[in-house]
């Protein structure tokens, strides 16, 4: 089977996609490793694409530039001539200028699209008009694809009532976001103090420091946790709101109790030695971060945002949900699982398997197997 994806993987210098970059890489190596014939199409600059360490050796590299007329009627062009292909489209635009395409390559090709947000919850963060214009096309062309995956049902209930995208194109399959290699990084030294010596409980999240993601309310929720207990904050991950969150932090007095060291190379071995695991973003399509804070067997607290994070830890089985926005329900939840006893490691690794790779794989390829639409 040979099996395309068409995605931002790289990126010009202000667009990352940090999430699905991964996405890609694990599907795509993990469809090689198969057997099955891959090629990832992006604008990426050229050089720094075909340099990919990650990828695959095995995995073709096609540049098509960027997005524009030229880069479309080339994404048409293999399209036509590679034959009896499945596209796999990611992030908005490139979902829509997939779709597009469909009524001109018709059964040559099988157009998937892939959704990774909430598009109804991450609204407050877009500008109004782009937002209108992202529901237009949404609601426009999403229809023409062979099928729509969702990274959570959420996700599909919000493409489905609120885009009216039809029922029947519609699927979920879960990010694979676990893997063995997560759980073997945990053995790994981790140099910070805080976790070298531990003498005091450690809250831990991840994330891009983006307003979406809730960390000025993981400050001021922890603020609260301060005022029963002695605690320390670790926030992993770099982003626009650094500045904002740096003066937040000084403005509370807690310079001493939380830290930020950015981007770290095993995020694992610090998810190890920690004790919690915090999430509080306004809106997750999926949430990667809190399988592997399953997998690290830490107590867990999240918010009920939408899309992933109920359905991850189903609807509070594996973790406690709170209310998004709200510091002080989040300080409660805090302080009650640090009081609780320890999580059962080895039944929350077993729910992080779920999330496995091989288990992605076997449902896009019983997808794929299907006939595309004429």
């Amino acid at each position: 089977m040979r099996i395309a994806f068409y995605c931002n993987l790289m990126g010009w210098p202000k667009k990352s996609g940090g999430g699905v970059r991964q996405w890609v890489l694990a599907l795509a190596n993990g469809l090689v490793a198969r057997g099955h014939t891959v090629d990832v199409l992006t604008e990426a600059p050229p050089a720094k694409f075909r340099d990919e360490p990650r990828l695959d050796p095995r995995i073709g590299r096609v540049v098509l530039g960027r997005r524009g007329p030229r880069a479309t009627r080339r994404l048409r062009d293999y399209l036509l001539e590679s034959g009896d292909v499945r596209l796999v489209a990611a992030l908005n635009d490139f979902n829509l200028t997939a779709a597009r395409l469909k009524p001109r390559v018709g059964a040559r090709a099988q157009i998937m699209l892939t959704q990774h947000e909430n598009l109804s919850g991450d609204r407050v963060w877009r500008k109004k008009l782009k937002y209108w214009l992202l529901g237009r096309a949404v609601r426009r062309d999403f229809r023409r694809a062979d099928s729509v995956v969702c990274v959570s049902h959420g996700v599909a209930d919000d493409l489905r009532e609120q885009f009216g995208v039809p029922a029947a194109l519609l699927h979920t399959i879960y990010n694979p976001a676990f893997s063995e290699d997560f759980v073997r990084g945990m053995d790994a030294p981790v140099e910070h103090a805080w976790l070298r010596d531990k003498t005091v409980p450690v809250v831990i999240a991840v994330g891009r420091l983006h307003p979406v993601k809730g960390f000025d309310d993981l400050l001021r929720a922890f603020a609260r946790l301060l005022e029963r207990r002695d605690a320390r904050l670790i926030i992993l991950g770099e982003g626009r709101s650094r500045a904002d969150l740096e003066a937040q932090v000084a403005r509370d007095g807690l310079t001493d109790k939380v830290a930020l060291p950015g981007r770290v190379e095993n995020v694992a071995a610090w998810m190890a030695r920690s004790d919690l695991f915090a999430l509080t973003s306004h809106a997750e399509g999926f949430g990667n971060a809190l399988v592997e804070g399953l997998a690290a067997g830490l107590r867990i607290v999240a918010t009920r945002c939408p899309s992933g994070p109920a359905e991850i830890l189903e609807d509070g089985r594996w973790g406690t949900l709170v209310p998004v926005g709200d510091p002080q329900a989040f300080a409660d939840a805090m302080d009650r699982a640090l009081s609780a006893p320890s999580p059962d490691r080895e039944a929350q690794l077993a729910r992080a398997r779920a999330f496995s790779l091989d288990a992605a794989l076997d449902q896009y390829l019983a997808l794929w197997s299907q006939a595309p639409r004429g």
